[in-house]
């Protein structure tokens, strides 16, 4: 008889009566998984420690396969949870196989875990010697092994590479940190010695591997020089600087040939260059601009000088009439067209300003029926002053005209200056998980300045992004606008292309593109000169789909815009209101879910919202939005 069949039939002879036999291996037939239990865990939770284990109890939408068991991987399990408690700190850990409760009848297996936890070794004291050269707080920051947390010894090596850090990043390049660990039972106390050296000053910084870009022109990006000391956070924005010129795509900067005992460095610039000129084209979907392509000529260093030449179109069209997503209504619309030329000139009178030069022909008919043609001819001045917050300043001299509109001026000449102000501290540009966004933009027209257009408006807005439990985002945006006609402008009102149109995939969700705030005559969307917008989503990934890049989203909308502040009052906040009651001037709100695949540019979206505050004449009940990226 194989030895396998003897096996299993010890087993089975075993299990009659109590069902439970030792921690055994069931040979080939590998019984499915029934549960896993685990008895004496008190620090944490079942759900933390199965997460760490390939044994796996079946799972509610298990289609394919169920979890098998197999007795070599649950001995690798019990090795995980076992270093898990040693790194939490409980050294006296013991983690066992209890028992395996075999039903032969169904070929499961039922598997109990004891866990003897132990006592905990926690850090009592954490102290630094006196020649740190920076306060106990800034030393104290990131730091893993503090007061009241449990004691990891490779934890300490961690914190020695985060001490000496903070001294490089003065420049303190020779610096020696030593640790001291004292264990009294079951409390540590860590201590810190330090000798900080003298500062280090740049000797010479060497560049290679530039070709067709200038040295001087690498060197006018650096925000670090010869004869000064070194500093790492300078060495940073150094290489994002470059990396900004889009000259380059590899940016290499160390410290070479360290002399402690004469406080020298050389730092050696390897740097990759790109192409200078590039031609770039893609497409994209959504509501608001439809189905969208695009191509991009441009040259990234112009005569040589680092100047960059742009010329980019966009065209638009739509794809399903009224957003519809019906072959019957398939129409090709054009809904926008843009081309635009752009040049720009870094380091205007060898300041850190950037100066830029431009013009454009745009066609924007996403506003129905309205059509409006404008042709910008443009100077800026743009200046940031960190990696999180900028400046831009620009005149604009355009010539507007309007068709398919009642009661406005068709054509017009507008000279503006524009104000915008950003800071933005999110993680990653396309989906934040962290971080935030303030920005403020800001117009005056006419007036001084001459054209037919006198207004002024302005735009403040803030996004927030909060990460929780590793993998959930909450995300908020709130974000106001208020613009007002003056002088000869006064009579008519803001130009249309002006005025704030909300309702639609990237504000309100669950109505139609544009269709809140005052109508015209004939009910279509007139656009309002206030506006008050706000956003609230909770993004996770999809449970047993998030592997492949699949999300979610729950979200709650708000937003109207309104002709004036009289306009606004407590009551227009109503969340619950009869349909009969409702008016334009009534906030509207909506609520739904929607679906992500994340790409490494952004994701894909499709969100379904449902109008919470309806009038009789919406007569649907939810809308479809489909786009590309986040709403915000």
């Amino acid at each position: 008889m194989p030895k396998y069949a003897i096996v299993t039939a010890l087993a089975i002879a075993l299990s009659i009566g109590t069902g439970r036999v030792k921690a055994v291996d069931f040979g080939e037939e590998l019984p499915v998984v029934k549960k896993i239990i685990i008895l004496g865990n008190r620090s944490f939770d079942d759900k933390v420690l199965k997460k760490r284990m390939r044994t796996k109890e079946p799972g509610f939408l298990k289609l394919f396969g169920k979890p098998r068991y197999r007795r070599d991987i649950l001995r690798r399990d019990i090795e995980s949870i076992r270093s898990l408690y040693n790194r939490n700190g409980y050294f006296e850990a013991q983690v066992s196989i209890d028992a395996l409760e075999r039903d032969q009848k169904h070929n499961n297996v039922t598997i109990r875990i004891m866990i003897n936890e132990g006592p905990q070794t926690v850090v009592r004291s954490l102290a630094f010697d006196s020649t740190a050269l920076m306060k106990p707080a800034e030393l104290r920051k990131d730091l893993q092994l503090t007061e009241g947390r449990p004691f990891n010894p490779n934890l300490v090596e961690v914190d020695r590479y985060a001490l000496f850090g903070k001294f490089f990043e003065k420049g303190y390049l020779g610096a020696m940190v030593s640790p001291g660990v004292t264990v009294d039972s079951t409390d540590v106390d860590v201590s810190w010695k330090f000798e900080p050296g003298n500062p280090i000053k740049i000797d010479s910084i060497i560049v290679r591997g530039n070709s067709k870009v200038s040295e001087a022109l690498i060197m006018r990006e650096l925000r670090i020089h010869k004869g000064e000391y070194f500093n790492l956070g300078k060495v940073v924005a150094s290489k994002q600087n470059l990396y900004d010129t889009g000259c380059f795509s590899s940016v290499e900067i160390e410290p070479k040939g360290l002399d402690a005992l004469s406080g020298r460095v050389d730092l050696h610039l390897q740097v990759r260059e790109r192409k200078m000129g590039y031609f770039e084209t893609g497409l994209g979907a959504g509501n608001v601009h439809a189905n969208r392509v695009f191509a991009e000529w441009g040259q990234r260093n112009l005569l040589g000088r680092g100047y960059a030449l742009k010329i980019k179109t966009d065209f638009a069209f739509s794809l399903f009439k009224d957003n519809e997503y019906s072959f019957s209504k398939m129409d090709l619309e054009n809904k926008y067209i843009r081309y635009q030329g752009e040049l720009h000139f870094p380091h205007v009178f060898s300041t850190w300003n950037t100066f830029s030069l431009g013009a454009s022909y745009e066609r924007d008919a996403t506003v129905e029926p309205a059509v409006i043609e404008a042709v910008s001819y443009n100077g800026t001045v743009s200046r940031r002053f960190s990696r999180q917050t900028s400046l831009l300043v620009g005149y604009f001299f355009e010539t507007i005209r309007r068709k398919e509109v009642i009661d406005e001026k068709a054509k017009s000449r507008r000279r503006s200056i524009d104000l915008t102000f950003r800071r933005d501290t999110r993680d990653f540009y396309f989906s934040p998980k962290r971080g935030s966004y303030v920005g403020m933009e800001s117009r005056f027209a006419g007036g001084v300045l001459g054209g037919e257009d006198h207004y002024f408006s302005l735009i403040p807005s803030y996004q927030k992004y909060e990460l929780y439990a590793r993998e959930a985002v909450f995300a908020y945006r709130i974000r106001v606008g208020y613009a007002r006609a003056f002088g000869e402008s006064r009579e008519s009102g803001l130009p249309i292309e002006s005025r704030f149109f909300v309702g639609g995939g990237n504000s309100v969700r669950g109505y139609l593109e544009n269709s809140l705030g005052p109508e015209g005559t004939d009910g279509e969307p007139k656009g309002g000169d206030v506006m008050l917008l706000t956003n609230a989503e909770l993004r996770f990934p999809l449970p047993w789909l998030g592997k492949y890049n699949l999300g979610a989203v729950l979200f709650l909308d708000g937003g109207n815009s309104w002709e004036s502040f009289k306009e606004i009052t407590m009551e227009r906040f109503r969340m619950f209101i009869d349909k009969d009651d409702v008016t334009a001037a009534d906030y509207r709100f909506s609520a739904g879910f929607g679906l992500r695949y994340y790409t490494p540019v952004g994701p894909i979206r499709a969100d379904f919202g449902f109008p919470i505050v309806r009038t009789p004449e919406d007569d649907y009940g939810y809308r479809i939005h489909i786009s590309l990226g986040q709403i915000f």
